[in-house]
């Protein structure tokens, strides 16, 4: 019951953070998007995938090895802390010795200026991994949610005065450094924990084998979500690698908000059930169907009015825009099967099994991007979408060898919330066949949003999906806790 109440507590507090890092994010983004232009962001993204390959080998699979492990000491926290000062340390002397190749590789002159100052991000983003790992062991997603919230708060408005004042794209550039580097402020305030001035690296030893093979699953993963991105930059355009990069980006928030704070409490806590496969197995099926009931009708209900939300809110340069995010939205609704699968694998593997699935899964996606890079942006979208699906189905697969975790199990925890949703998307497109034409855009979208939400919702209370009965739950805990 302890454990039970840490997890609907930590869920309460980092969705409350997600949903609400989204919200101003996407708010934050739409004013960004009427000072900016697209090839603004095309360049910038193109710097963001190096920084987040390098961010992979920074934790190098010791923070999820530090939350797995029942005992941790002092010697191991030091150990990675350093581990990850020292390598972040010497991939950015690595990243500014590319600069120039990077810089004339894509045409783009100005990286050579942007790139030093972005790629900071790297030991900025080190400094802070100890503490909120000490935080994630204790459950305390309270802090954590805090002090991202106000990073983000901090970040964006810099940003949006950035841009205001004329900065064009350093505007990004201030608000993807100074975010990470307030949140690792506040979170070296808060935490009493220092490193050893003496620190062993034998300490790492127990721990290689797991994070190793884990370091190599995580790489091939940021890779291979990244690297449809490089090609677009050099193929096609950095414009046209700026619209696919926002349609991906808010496709993402709302995915990340909910996937995120279920996966940050859910990995620690189904750890402790690690030696309980029939509860694990239960507790893996009751987070999947949470995530289907709210994340199946944001994306679909997203496809549904992202015309009319472009059209009132930017200018009509972002048009183009709205057929990648369409595409990548149907990616967003195999997040929760292949999030929960793969936590499985985390906590049951010892890394080996998760290594050779990840190759499975890298050959898929292999094929799938020879094929559709050459066949144009959109191709690549879909072809996204087509690898989002394989992985799902690979992950379910091998964490079916520990809990009996099936396809069937997947298909049933999945089809109620299409099916509920696919009757909200009706509804949307209805309300719009009926009324366009006759009243102004901004009241068409308003009237589309409330048909949707009072479709599902209607839904919801006729046919009380176990996702929705899992929700109440996790609400009326969370409002008996408080009362407490």
């Amino acid at each position: 019951m302890e454990l039970k109440k840490h997890v609907v507590k930590g869920m309460a507090w980092t969705f409350a953070e997600k949903a609400l890092t989204a919200v101003f994010q996407m708010f934050v983004g739409l004013v960004l998007m009427n000072f900016l232009f697209p090839d603004d962001y095309g360049t910038i993204q193109i710097l963001v995938v190096f920084t987040s390959v390098c961010s992979v080998f920074v934790d190098s699979g010791f923070s999820a090895a530090l939350i797995r492990r029942k005992e941790v000491g002092q010697a191991e926290y030091s150990a990675v802390f350093f581990f990850n000062i020292f390598t972040a340390c010497g991939l950015y002397l690595v990243l500014l010795a590319v600069t120039p190749f990077l810089a004339s590789y894509y045409n783009a002159p100005i990286m050579r200026t942007l790139a030093p100052v972005l790629f900071l991000l790297v030991p900025v983003n080190s400094f802070s991994n100890i503490q909120n790992t000490i935080l994630t062991r204790r459950f305390d997603f309270k802090t954590i949610s805090k002090y991202t919230l106000w990073a983000t708060l901090a970040g964006s408005c810099v940003a949006v005065g950035m841009a205001a004042a004329g900065c064009g794209i350093w505007s990004l550039l201030g608000q993807r450094l100074l975010t990470p580097a307030v949140k690792s402020m506040l979170l070296w305030i808060r935490s009493e924990w220092r490193p050893s001035r003496r620190v062993s690296f034998t300490a790492l030893r127990p721990m290689l084998g797991y994070s190793s093979r884990l370091l190599l699953s995580d790489i091939t993963n940021t890779v291979y979500a990244n690297i449809s991105e490089l090609f677009i930059g050099k193929m096609y355009t950095k414009e046209a690698l700026g619209y696919y990069n926002r349609g991906k980006q808010y496709k993402d928030m709302p995915v990340s908000a909910v996937i995120s704070s279920v996966q940050n409490v859910t990995f620690p806590a189904l750890s402790q059930l690690q030696d309980n496969p029939a509860k694990m197995r239960t507790s893996a099926h009751q987070v999947t169907v949470v995530m289907n009931f709210i994340i199946f009708p944001v994306m679909l209900g997203l496809i549904a009015v992202v015309g009319d939300f472009i059209a009132v809110f930017l200018p009509q340069r972002w048009l183009p825009v709205i057929p990648y995010f369409r595409i990548l939205c149907l990616s967003g609704l195999f997040a929760p099967l292949s999030v929960v699968s793969y936590n499985i694998l985390k906590i049951k593997s010892d890394g080996k099994l998760i290594f050779r699935l990840e190759i499975i899964k890298k050959l898929i996606a292999t094929v799938i991007l020879a094929i559709t890079i050459p066949m144009g942006v959109k191709a690549i979208a879909w072809g996204q979408t087509v690898i989002f699906l394989s992985d799902a189905i690979v992950n379910m697969l091998g964490a079916g060898r520990y809990l009996r975790w099936t396809i069937w199990d997947g298909i049933r925890s999945t089809a109620p919330y299409l099916a509920m949703s696919a009757v909200m998307v009706a509804a949307v497109y209805g309300t719009h066949m009926l009324l366009a034409g006759h009243i102004a855009l901004w009241a068409i979208l308003l009237i589309e949003i409330t048909a949707g939400i009072a479709a599902y919702a209607l839904l919801t209370l006729l046919c009380r999906p176990e996702g929705w009965r899992e929700v109440r739950t996790i609400l009326q805990q969370t409002a008996a806790a408080r009362h407490k």
